[in-house]
């Protein structure tokens, strides 16, 4: 009995450690963890604008529902089920879309205030250049004054000169012209004290002058310098709209596309520059013989057709897999003749160039579930590239 309880302890204590690892948070793989940090580098941008909240809680809601899915998914043994993957995955990859359209909105935000801060700029320039007209409008004002001066200056020693003469030949009026001839050396000083300050003020006036045209010169640089700037940051807000732009519509019908593949039915896997709709074999090609289309297989078909014409910059490559059981039913050369099957009908439903798909029958070389589910390794891949 002693032995029993201690075995169960024991089987008690290794059943709760292997819950607690179980519960602490999975290592996500890095297409999640990836798209996990491009949608918090875009909310970070969105918090700091204070906008694109809704984009960026679609974004956060993709990424939560791929790490939900890995997550449920995930063994004991640490491994997602391989069933569950394509689904992660093409959350993560909503996700990241999601996100990189914020960032392309955040950056067009940020090269327009960087424009308006320059053209403010150029506008205080102006202003200084105004500053510095003025004062040379008051240099010139006082230009004039000191030369009206000199006349002035000019006209008085001319009556001094007058005046001594005068005095010479009227000895008897000297003491009258003596008294007026010193009144007028008295203006004279006071003249020519005035000129000395006009003259000072006239140097101060051409130094500060002077300084101004090197202001003026420097403004000037600053001022083409500015100019360069606002037409080099013109043409980049031009080329970035244009990308901006460019790169949005393509985000959206990248979208619409992923959203479209989805509604084909089958299990999707997504890849870094494809999408493979996965389908079971009997749900297309009737059995035994499977020489001939199901009603279903024939719908999925024409949904196909539907969306190649939708979206002409992608082609289809088809891949039909069997399982050796039959050996001559599931061999190479059979399922190339299912494959070529499945073409043909797309060709002529579609109405499209050979190069649009390519068949290719793999035989039972690439399983993917066990040999107790022969049903789920006969099936046919469906892969949308790019041209």
């Amino acid at each position: 009995m002693r032995i029993f309880m201690a075995r169960f302890v024991v089987i008690a204590l290794v059943l709760l450690g292997c819950a607690t690892a179980y519960a602490e948070e999975p290592l996500y793989p890095d297409y999640v963890r990836n798209a996990r940090n491009l949608v918090d580098k875009a909310e970070a941008k969105s918090l700091e604008l204070n906008s694109f909240t809704d984009e960026i809680l679609i974004a956060g809601n993709f990424i939560k529902n791929s790490e939900a899915e890995y997550k449920k998914h995930l063994g004991w043994s640490g491994k997602l089920d391989p069933a569950a993957e394509p689904t992660v995955r093409y959350f993560a990859a909503m996700a990241e879309i999601q996100a990189s359209v914020v960032l392309t909105k955040v950056g067009k935000i940020s090269q327009d205030k960087e424009r308006s801060r320059l053209e403010q700029q150029l506008v205080e320039v102006k202003s200084k250049i105004k500053v510095f007209d003025d004062k040379n409008a008051e240099i010139a004002a006082s230009k004039k004054v000191i030369t009206e001066l000199n006349s002035a200056l000019s006209a008085l020693k001319d009556e001094k000169e007058k005046l001594t003469a005068r005095s010479s030949a009227l000895g008897g009026d000297i003491s009258a012209k003596s008294t007026a001839l010193a009144s007028a050396e008295r203006r004279i000083t006071t003249l020519s004290s005035e000129l000395e300050s006009c003259v000072k003020a006239l140097a101060a006036s051409e130094k500060k002058s002077a300084q101004l045209a090197a202001d003026q010169e420097q403004t000037r640089g600053e001022i083409g310098r500015l100019k360069a700037d606002l037409a080099s940051l013109a043409a980049a807000k031009g080329v970035a709209e244009s990308q901006s732009k460019e790169q949005i519509e393509s985000l959206n019908r990248q979208k619409d596309f992923v959203a479209e593949v989805g509604k084909l039915g089958g299990v999707i896997k997504a890849g870094s520059d494809n999408m493979t709709v996965i389908f079971g074999r009997s749900a297309m090609l009737k059995a035994p013989k499977n020489d001939k289309l199901t009603a279903d297989g024939d719908k999925a078909i024409s949904r196909i057709v539907d969306l190649l014409k939708a979206y002409p910059e992608y082609r289809v490559k088809l891949k039909l897999h069997g399982f050796g059981q039959p050996a001559n039913n599931e061999d190479a050369s059979a399922t190339d003749r299912m494959a070529r099957l499945i073409r043909e009908t797309l060709l002529i439903k579609g109405n499209f160039d050979p190069a649009v798909v390519e068949a290719l029958g793999a035989g039972s070389v690439e399983p993917i579930y066990p040999k107790n589910n022969p049903e789920g390794n006969r099936r046919v891949e469906v892969t949308f590239v790019k041209r």
